[in-house]
């Protein structure tokens, strides 16, 4: 039996790649709503191959992939892109893992020991984002967390209609992930975009990065929208006073801008670190899986 571990986009399209290849997989989902996948824009950028998506839909029936018009900063030009509606996709990939026979459990694991009954069933593969670091502590260095947070707004608060994705033509978020140490205090910075997703309207993103390698609780919400909103009023002063759903949440990424797709230790992998999880994930988790596959359980 192989485990995977998270059940956001990393370990739903391991676990979906590996029951393909005839493995018998449980997956283990923590159950949390506010999630990277939930709160992510889904975009994959202009030139960015959908091939993967599509073929996840033609095998397996994973729904979700659409174009979109995209307009990177103020004064670009629309290009076309692609996007993945995260709540189609995670519906429809729940179906399909459970045609593909694999088993779901849901609770959360909060230490490393409770991982020793697992490996002695067979592989485990740790594709739960920030979490990972909590189960296996002798992680790289370069795998660290932020907290994300985005402003969901209702369209029929908006004073017209919103089809086009707009976003900053540069995303600072990532300038602040590739710095070689942890910052020595809180920072954050917020990328104004305004990206109209599965029927909602996704504004701003706000980035917070702490000290050390260890998420730590949750920032005041209050506090992050505040933020968030002042952010996005320096671009659409008009969207900083329109009702709207703060939601947050934990991500990973990896400081050199290579993801972990590896083994950890013997029977243990790891899955995680991606700062464009929708363009780079299909591949990756195609890829492990086969790596997976072809070890002797």
């Amino acid at each position: 039996m192989i485990t995977v571990i998270g059940g956001g986009l990393a370990g739903s399209l391991l676990a979906l790649e590996l029951a393909a290849l005839g493995q018998p997989v449980t997956l283990i989902d923590a159950g949390d709503s506010d999630s990277a996948t939930a709160l992510s824009y889904g975009l994959i950028p202009p030139g960015g191959d959908g091939g993967l998506w599509r073929r996840l839909h033609h095998l397996h029936g994973i729904e979700g992939l659409r174009r979109r018009w995209l307009h990177l900063g103020p004064r670009g030009i629309p290009l076309p892109a692609l996007q993945v509606d995260p709540q189609r996709f995670t519906a429809s990939m729940l179906d399909a893992l459970q045609r593909l026979g694999v088993t779901r459990q849901q609770h959360r694991l909060e230490v490393p020991r409770q991982l020793d009954p697992l490996l002695a069933e067979g592989p485990v593969v740790l594709a739960c984002g920030s979490g990972c670091r909590r189960l296996a502590p002798q992680l790289s260095d370069r795998l660290r967390s932020s907290w994300a947070g985005i402003l969901e707004l209702a369209p029929a608060a908006m004073p017209a209609p919103v089809w086009l994705a707009r976003l900053p033509a540069r995303f600072e978020r990532l300038a602040l992930e590739r710095r070689t140490e942890p910052p020595a205090q809180e920072q954050w910075i917020v990328d104004a975009g305004l990206v109209p997703c599965g029927g909602r309207l996704l504004a701003g993103q706000i980035t917070l990065l702490r000290p050390g390698l260890e998420t730590g609780e949750a920032p005041d919400a209050a506090v992050m929208e505040q933020r968030l909103r002042q952010g996005l009023a320096r671009r659409w002063p008009e969207l900083a006073q329109l009702p709207g759903r703060y939601r947050q949440a934990p991500v990973s990424y990896c400081s050199d801008g290579v993801p972990l797709a590896e083994p950890v230790a013997p029977g243990l992998w790891v899955l995680a670190g991606f700062s464009g999880a929708f363009r780079e994930l299909p591949a990756s988790a195609r890829n492990l899986a086969a790596r997976i596959a072809a070890q002797p359980l």
